[in-house]
């Protein structure tokens, strides 16, 4: 039996709505914010980072080398910078993973604008990042950070087509979003934004 009015209704009605799963979402999560105890820092990091990837199933089934990005601000007495920090990784035997893919720099696809990433060096310590930022689990990898702006991650969450490409020797290497979390660096934006 349906209750049609009184205390019962509600009762019977917010029992429907939880079981369906309506009330009671939990809301998107939210950029992190830290302090930095070993370069005395403050870091916003995006809660999920862009992975892109390239299938290798000439060596084995399943087998992919991937890119990640994350995008992350650095606040030292008032400067803020913007970063995107890079891993570039594989599921492959050590021997064949794409560890001199990438130098210095990758190329970013965006739609119709090519974004060169130039890393310049520059460890995620050396900007103000001590601790690792998104780091695939089970990896061991140097980070590689690329100066950038809130406008132009503002541009890549916007994006309908991303991909990222890398030199390995004469040859360029494409990697297709594998798994787009444009919602989370859109989420991020709006916080460096200031909508919190």
């Amino acid at each position: 039996m349906i209750p049609r009015k009184g205390p019962l209704c509600a009762l019977w009605l917010a029992a429907l709505l939880i079981s369906a799963g309506v009330a009671g979402r939990s809301p998107p999560p939210e950029p992190e914010e830290y302090l930095d105890e070993r370069t005395g820092a403050t870091v916003d990091l995006v809660d999920a980072p862009l992975v892109f990837a390239r299938d290798r199933s000439e060596r084995a089934a399943n087998l992919r080398d991937y890119v990640t990005l994350s995008a992350a601000s650095v606040n030292r007495g008032g400067k803020l910078e913007y970063v995107l920090v890079a891993y570039v990784w594989s599921t492959l035997d050590p021997r064949y993973a794409p560890a001199s893919a990438l130098a210095d720099s990758i190329l970013l696809i965006a739609d119709d604008r090519r974004i060169r990433l130039d890393a310049a060096g520059k460890s995620p310590t050396d900007l103000g990042i001590a601790r690792p930022v998104h780091a695939p689990a089970g990896q061991d990898i140097k980070p590689l950070v690329f100066p950038t702006d809130l406008a132009t991650l503002r541009f890549i969450a916007a994006a309908r087509t991303l991909a990222v490409q890398t030199q390995l020797g004469e040859d360029s290497v494409t990697y297709d979003l594998w798994d787009d979390q444009r919602r989370a660096l859109d989420r991020y934006v709006r916080f460096m934004d200031g909508e919190r």
